[in-house]
């Protein structure tokens, strides 16, 4: 594509082809130019007085080894390589605000404070609560073990007592039985005893009857077995009446009245075991009180770490994590802040950077780690560029541009925030080629050419150019060391084979 005529842009100011740079040197060189104009006329009129043909006055060079810098020229805006927004890390009660926009700060410097007589008070009541809620806590568990081991003890004593008042009222009424079957048993002897007296009682005394008066032998015996079967009914009546008291019989009285006070007094400790048990289990936890009793314990508990969490954060308000600029500020003293809140921005003001716009023409000969010199309110810096973002926008001049950003190597107070940077970066050099100047340089629908002049006249020859600076251009193709170049013509429009006055380039 044609060079002649093309404008290039960057960041909305127009950049040079080699061509244009060509023609404002040769504005730029006119006065010299005319100094020599007289001299050219006298050379024209000596060279073309036999011939007749009138030859053009030029200036020649020829081509040189040497190298060559390539630069990209733009301008862009001074900003910090780290910007950092401070939030509120508790919520809390602005006590006193130490910056305001612009001021310039020092790593580790208070920006901000927050009111401590209040955190403090709220830290208090805090504690407190948790204190409370431990308190409470505690004894409600303490109480539940009380509770608990008296309805143990309860449940314990009470299956042992069931079972011993079970036991005992069964071998209480082993012996009631067996008190009932002795008695009965002696009973029924001693009646029968009776029974049988009384029948021979009354068998003697009807024999007595029938006895002869006289004989008083018999009536005697038989009134001594009378005496005796009525002496034998006596002792039948009196063990009759103390048939109850045998030393066996009274024994196991004894034994019945001992067990029988032995249930008596279960049955009463059962009582007491029954009261305690209904008295005590009501102050069991339940995994669901126990919980709800450890849940309100850890609620305040955590409310006392999260205030005392947010007393620590705010005591040492908030500082600088580096030295910078502050360029904005939200906080306002007295003002009340909920966590999270933007508190001020703060931008590091030991790590700066440009930020410049590339325009198309120019992005290709970026590459990030290229070196570049920075200029700031009259100051030189050393610049690294550092980023070359992946997306385009419209700028001021509604050219699709690239952001990309250069490092400021060396930084110093000087250097300002905002502020408009001139910057140059230095894109590539080319060491040992051939060089010619800028001007020397054309282009037409067919490539880049430069005019030579080969005996006497004017020829045209092709070339491929490489990179260039504002003076000179790289010729890789077209042209050798010896070729006599034509830089520029002061007196008419130059063509193939028109015959030419050269005059060497100073």
């Amino acid at each position: 594509m044609s060079k002649e005529g093309k404008l290039k842009e960057k960041n909305g100011k127009t950049e040079l082809t080699p061509s244009q740079i060509r023609k404002k040197k040769k504005r730029r060189n006119w006065i010299i130019v005319l100094a020599v104009i007289v001299l050219l006329i006298v050379v024209r009129f000596v060279a073309c007085s036999g011939s007749g043909k009138t030859a053009a006055a030029v200036t020649t060079t020829l081509p040189t080894r040497g190298s060559v810098q390539e630069n990209v020229s733009l301008s862009g805006t001074v900003d910090s390589e780290e910007t950092k927004m401070y939030f509120s890390p508790v919520a809390a009660k602005i006590g006193e605000v130490k910056v305001a926009a612009g001021d310039a700060v020092a790593k580790g410097d208070i920006l901000i404070g927050y009111d401590m007589e209040a955190m403090s008070d709220k830290l208090a009541q805090a504690q407190l609560q948790a204190q409370i809620g431990s308190n409470t806590l505690n004894g409600a568990l303490q109480n539940s073990s009380d509770n608990q081991s008296k309805l143990s003890e309860a449940d314990k004593n009470l299956s042992v007592l069931n079972q011993q008042i079970k036991d005992s009222e069964a071998y209480l009424k082993k012996m009631q039985d067996s008190l009932e079957k002795s008695t009965t048993d002696t009973s029924n002897s001693i009646a029968r005893e009776n029974l049988e007296l009384n029948q021979k009682l009354a068998a003697l005394q009807q024999q007595l009857e029938q006895l002869d008066r006289t004989d008083t032998v018999a009536l005697a015996a038989k009134q001594k077995e009378i005496q005796d079967v009525q002496a034998a009914q006596a002792r039948n009546q009196y063990a009759s009446s103390v048939a109850g008291t045998t030393d066996s019989i009274t024994e196991l009285k004894n034994k019945i009245a001992d067990e029988q006070q032995k249930i008596a007094d279960y049955k009463e400790y059962k009582a007491k075991m029954e009261s305690q048990k209904n008295t005590s289990e009501p102050g069991v936890l339940d995994s669901y009180s126990k919980s709800t009793q450890e849940a309100n314990y850890e609620i305040s508990s955590m409310s006392m770490e999260e205030t005392q969490s947010a007393y620590d954060k705010a005591q040492n308000g908030i500082s600088a994590d580096f030295n910078g600029i502050v360029t904005e500020v939200a906080a306002m003293e007295g003002a009340t802040v909920m966590e999270g809140t933007q508190l001020l921005t703060l931008k590091d003001s030991d790590n700066l950077k440009v930020q410049i716009s590339v325009t198309k023409n120019d992005l290709e000969k970026l590459e990030v780690g290229q070196k570049a010199d920075v200029t700031v309110a009259g100051n030189t810096y050393q610049g690294t560029l550092i980023k070359i973002n992946r997306m385009a926008s419209v700028n001021q001049s509604g050219a699709a541009a690239v952001g990309a950003e250069i490092r400021i190597d060396d930084p110093d107070d000087k250097i300002y925030l905002g502020i408009e940077a001139k910057v140059i970066i230095h894109t590539h050099k080319a060491d040992n080629v051939l060089l010619v100047p800028v001007e020397a340089v054309n282009a037409d629908k067919d490539g880049d050419f430069v005019y030579v002049v080969e005996n006497g006249v004017v020829a045209k020859k092709f070339v491929v150019t490489g990179i260039f600076s504002d003076d000179n251009i790289e010729i890789k193709e077209g042209l050798s060391e010896s070729d006599t170049v034509i830089v520029t013509s002061y007196s008419a429009n130059l063509e193939e084979g028109m015959p030419v006055a050269a005059v060497p380039a100073e």
